[in-house]
C-alpha cells in the first residue's frame, strides 16, 4: 500500500468503528513501514501498517479491542487485504523495551487517532531489531538524523531501549556490525 492507501484504509477503519457505535478514542502510534513511508519518505510502498496500541489500556479481553479487531478484519475482507494489514501485535514488545516517546498527533480517523513518534525512536527500534529488511530504513534514518557513529547510535538506543532488553537482544553486537 502507498501513502494514499494508508489514509484511505484508516478512514475506512474509523468509519467502520463509528458504525459499530464506538465513540471512545483509540490512540495508535504508527511505526514500521507506514511511518517510513509517510514521514521519512524513503520508500513508495509498505506491506502493512504497524502500530503500537497506546489507549485505552491494551487488553485482549476488552470490548474496545475486539471491536477494533472486528473492524480491521471487515476492512481486510472488503478491500482484499492481508489479515495483518493493520498490525498491533508488536505493541507489547515496544512498550516493554523502554519508555514510549512524546507523540505527535498525525490525523484522526473517526475514533482512531494516529500519532507519530520522533524519528530517533524509530531508529532505536530498527537498530534493536537489526533485521536485514530494516537496513535501508536504518540508513535513511541515520542520514536524516546525522547519526554517523556507533556512539551516536548507542545514545539513541539508550534513550528508548532498556539495558536489559539491549543485553537480551544483543544490540551491542548489532551496532558493532552496522557501524564497522
Amino acid at each position: 500500500m502507498n501513502a494514499k492507501d494508508i489514509r484511505i484504509y484508516l478512514t475506512l477503519i474509523g468509519k467502520e468503528l463509528e458504525d459499530m457505535g464506538l465513540q471512545e478514542p483509540i490512540k495508535l502510534l504508527m511505526i514500521g513501514g507506514g511511518y517510513m513511508l509517510t514521514q521519512v519518505k524513503n520508500r513508495a510502498v509498505t506491506g502493512d501498517i504497524d502500530a503500537v496500541w497506546v489507549y485505552p489500556a491494551f487488553r485482549a479481553d476488552s470490548d474496545v479491542y475486539w471491536l477494533f479487531e472486528e473492524a480491521v478484519q471487515a476492512i481486510a475482507n472488503r478491500e482484499i487485504l492481508g489479515p495483518d494489514w493493520l498490525n498491533v501485535t508488536g505493541s507489547g514488545f515496544v512498550r516493554e523495551a523502554g519508555p514510549l516517546p512524546r507523540m505527535k498527533l498525525w490525523k484522526k480517523f473517526g475514533p482512531v487517532h494516529v500519532y507519530f513518534p520522533p524519528k530517533d525512536f524509530i531508529l532505536a527500534h530498527k537498530l534493536a531489531a537489526g533485521r536485514g529488511k530494516d537496513m535501508a530504513d536504518i540508513e535513511a534514518l541515520c542520514t536524516q538524523l546525522r547519526v554517523n557513529t556507533r556512539e551516536k547510535a548507542q545514545k539513541i538506543v539508550d534513550k528508548y531501549i532498556s539495558r536489559e532488553v539491549q543485553r537480551l537482544g544483543r544490540i551491542a553486537e548489532k551496532l558493532d556490525k552496522y557501524f564497522k
